[in-house]
């Protein structure tokens, strides 16, 4: 990557923010009018239109870490169609992000402008750091305020205003993802205790005064999350009865240490050689508690696997903003031509992520298509079957008569509330179709419908429906099926 010494010091922040702004905008355009990421459309979608028309509880409202809702919710309020702002928000919050990656290394790490513009473009356009903005919006704004805090952890001016501004950053991250918020605590806990070391007991004093709201606010969000019966900071109900690690999705433990190891691997193996050198020259005490945090949260249950912390995806996804500055680190000692060659590859596995489309996805991203998806042009559905989705729920709303419900997997709930009434979709989340019908069957409901793929073209573990459900109406891939109830 070369930058022209010419570039006068103001356009840096500028270039920071409106380059992969613009990357990640080009998904939204090629989807458009449609909008990327399997959450926006499978969660925020159904979320937020149902706290608009319902209202939320305290302790639900908490336990969701509700700052990015809450801004979805006051635009729709406003006027704004959830969609549109669905559409406009991720490319700006990355574009914010890199902001904040830039900021951080210019001002707390004192990097000269273009090692810190490399440093925000590696960690934001790397495949890794582009699926986090696929649809991990909270994960995002919480690294934005994470960020911000550590700029203002590591600022030299200690005043009560900086504490203000520092204890604010701090709550608002909270606010934002609880996940991101135990990285801030690692950091800040471990801050102090090198303060006491050291016998600064007054700034020791001062950062713990200002973490106790952030604190509160995490106690909060985690008594809140036991009271709607979530687990504290992953996503799997704490009703399972089934064995520790099938509640995360493995067979066994030896299937939990190949998958994790191998995930890792596959995330960093073309940055692995960069970081190794960078990690012997760079010595940054909150870039190497994120890193080592990151990896005792993602190895820990194959010490023991009784020390399961959850999200092991989701630590390693995050090890790519520490990575970033290891790798800019070795990059910075490379020749101009050795850099070159990296740059490319690294650019061809940015547009492979972002512009091919998943039916033909780069080959590297076909390996882990339940933590990475193949492409970024889709979201519960491809980019192809999107008007099919759209055509059919539109076809079965001028079809479904009296007391007629459709069902609806949780891949095609967020898409038929924006077409159907709420009252007339039964969610089944990622169970059985079969199931939710006989008990739809006992609610009262006689007449069911099923959206879904036809017969061996389903996605998300189902290729085929139940032979209980006969297809009524297809377009394209997209098909709409009866139930028919056998004795």
């Amino acid at each position: 990557m070369i930058i022209k010494p010419a570039l006068k010091p103001r356009v840096f922040p500028l270039l920071v923010f409106l380059i992969p702004l613009a990357v990640r905008a080009v998904p939204e355009i090629l989807m458009s009018p449609y909008i990327v990421g399997f959450d926006p459309v499978g969660y925020y979608v159904p979320t937020i239109l149902r706290w608009l028309r319902e209202g939320v509880s305290f302790w639900e409202y908490m336990a969701t870490a509700p700052l990015l809702d809450t801004v979805l919710m006051q635009l729709a309020s406003l006027g704004v169609p959830l969609t549109l702002s669905l559409k406009i928000i991720p490319p700006i919050l990355h574009g914010f992000l890199a902001l904040a990656i830039y900021f951080f290394a210019y001002k707390a790490m004192t990097w000269s402008n273009r090692k810190s513009l490399l440093v925000a473009l590696l960690a934001t356009l790397y495949f890794v750091g582009l699926r986090v903005s696929w649809d991990m919006l909270k994960n995002e704004l919480g690294l934005v305020f994470l960020f911000v805090a550590l700029i203002l952890l590591q600022d030299g001016k200690k005043f009560w205003k900086h504490y203000g501004l520092l204890s604010l950053a701090m709550s608002l991250l909270v606010l934002a993802h609880p996940f991101v918020a135990v990285i801030m605590f690692v950091i800040i806990a471990i801050t102090i205790v090198r303060m006491l070391l050291d016998f600064r007991y007054g700034e020791a004093r001062s950062l713990t005064l200002t973490s106790i709201p952030a604190t509160l606010l995490f106690l909060l969000i985690v008594y809140a999350r036991y009271v709607m019966n979530y687990s504290v900071i992953g996503v799997f109900s704490a009703r399972e009865s089934e064995g520790w690690l099938s509640l995360f999705g493995f067979a066994s433990y030896q299937d939990m240490v190949v998958n994790t190891l191998s995930f890792l691997l596959y995330c960093y193996l073309p940055l692995l050689p960069l970081v190794i050198v960078g990690s012997r020259r760079l010595n940054n005490l909150p870039i190497k508690l994120w890193v080592l945090w990151s990896l005792v949260a993602i190895l820990s249950p194959i010490i023991s696997p009784n020390a399961f912390i959850p999200g092991l995806w989701r630590w390693t996804l995050m090890l790519v903003y520490p990575f970033a500055f290891y790798a800019t680190e070795a990059l910075a000692c490379l020749k101009a031509k050795t850099r070159l060659i990296i740059g490319l590859i690294l650019v061809a596995l940015t547009l492979g992520f972002v512009v091919m489309p998943s039916e033909s996805p780069f080959p590297y991203y076909a390996l882990y298509p339940y933590y990475v998806p193949s492409s970024m042009l889709q979201n519960t559905v491809p980019l192809r079957d999107c008007q099919d989705t759209v055509d059919e729920l539109r076809w079965l709303g001028s079809n479904m008569h009296g007391d007629a419900r459709l069902l609806a997997h949780t891949a095609f709930y967020g898409w038929a509330l924006l077409v159907l009434d709420e009252d007339r979709v039964i969610s089944y989340g990622y169970g059985s179709p079969g199931k939710a019908a006989q008990e739809a069957l006992q609610g009262g409901h006689d007449q069911l419908y099923l959206i879904w793929w036809t017969d061996g073209d389903g996605w998300h573990g189902q290729p085929t429906v139940p032979s209980s459900f006969k297809e009524v109406h297809r377009s394209g891939r997209i098909a709409i099926y009866n139930y028919a109830q056998t004795d």
